[in-house]
């Protein structure tokens, strides 16, 4: 019975042995058991989040100022996608360049669509330069010849040349006559006044830069535009068509193919130029523009020119006076025969 007893002891201390070893080898952390199949990861990675670009202000920029030099006042910078509000920031230096902002930026600062807006035509006009007061907008109405054709565009600068009418009064004399006088008779003299016209011309403005260009709306064929200066003394007169006028025949000349147009260029100019525009003006002058090339930022010194100088100083000929020819009383009152054509030679 002893050696029995001892041998079933020994088989339950063998089975529980081997029941506590199944349990740890069943656990889902145990190495290589059945379920674990092996190491399970705590936590999964984070998404990386992708980056986006967003402008910013580089320097200091202060409110009502124009961003006209992007490079300096601007620079691009990449942030996290999540930190990019798309109604407020902005991913390209275009969408500010130009822009008006209405607000101050301190260097570092991104720039928001809420602080932009268009600049009016204040912050369009050029700043000063040296030894010259800053320019002003003038407007100033032109036409399809006195605008060189409509092909200024904004940005281009221009001279104005104004041809002015001087009226010239002169006393000519017409013969003498004798007429008392005091009592005793003397001769007087007697004059025809007459007012006569000349022209003299003159470059009055010198690299006057075109901020803007307006035009009035396309109206329906055959209605007139509204507002359309009719007969503007800047402008060369044109016909219904728009084409030149020939002022010796009063109609359109021929071969012309000029578009036709009436609009307003808003000029930089200071106020001594305006003062001449508007002299010219009021005294009827014929203006018109001269546009310059791309580049050209010199002043001319002119002289203008009358007929005389004309004569003078550019070698103008003057056609010498013709006697009139005197016709007799035969000629004229005596009827001459009616000649008889000669007959057409056949060859």
């Amino acid at each position: 019975m002893r050696r029995g007893g001892v041998l079933i002891l020994l088989i339950g201390l063998i089975l529980i042995v081997g029941a506590i070893a199944l349990f740890l080898f069943l656990q889902p952390g145990a190495s290589g058991g059945l379920l674990g199949g092996g190491a399970v990861p705590t936590s999964a990675l984070a998404t990386e989040v992708p980056e986006v670009d967003v402008v910013r202000a580089r320097v200091d920029i202060p409110a009502n100022s124009v961003i006209s030099d992007s490079i300096t006042l601007l620079e691009v910078i990449r942030v996290p996608q999540t930190e990019f509000d798309p109604e407020q920031n902005l991913s390209s230096v275009s969408e500010v360049e130009g822009q008006l902002v209405t607000r101050s930026f301190r260097a570092n600062e991104v720039i928001v669509k809420s602080a932009l807006t268009e600049p009016g035509l204040s912050q369009q006009i050029p700043t000063a330069e040296p030894d010259r007061a800053r320019d002003k907008a003038y407007p100033f109405i032109v036409n399809n010849l006195s605008g060189v054709a409509d092909q200024i565009k904004p940005g281009d600068f221009v001279d104005v040349v104004a041809t002015f009418i001087v009226v010239r009064r002169q006393s000519y004399p017409l013969g003498a006559q004798v007429e008392a006088q005091a009592g005793a008779p003397a001769p007087l003299t007697q004059r025809e006044l007459t007012d006569q016209t000349a022209n003299s011309t003159k470059t009055i403005v010198q690299r006057a830069q075109v901020i803007r260009i307006v035009r009035p709306a396309v109206a329906a064929e055959g209605t007139p535009v509204d507002g359309a200066p009719a007969d503007a003394s800047s402008l060369p007169q044109v016909d219904e068509s728009g084409q030149p006028i020939d002022p010796a025949t009063g109609g359109a000349v021929a071969g012309s193919s000029v578009t036709q147009g009436v609009w307003t260029l808003l000029l930089a100019v200071n106020d001594q130029e305006v003062e001449l525009l508007e002299f010219a003006l009021s005294t009827d002058a014929r203006m018109v523009l001269v546009l310059r090339g791309a580049g050209d930022s010199g002043f001319e010194s002119t002289s203008g020119i009358t007929l005389d100088l004309l004569v003078s100083e550019f070698g103008l000929p003057l056609p010498r006076q013709v006697p009139p020819r005197v016709l007799s009383e035969d000629e004229v009152l005596t009827p001459e025969p009616t000649r008889t054509p000669a007959p057409t030679r056949t060859p």
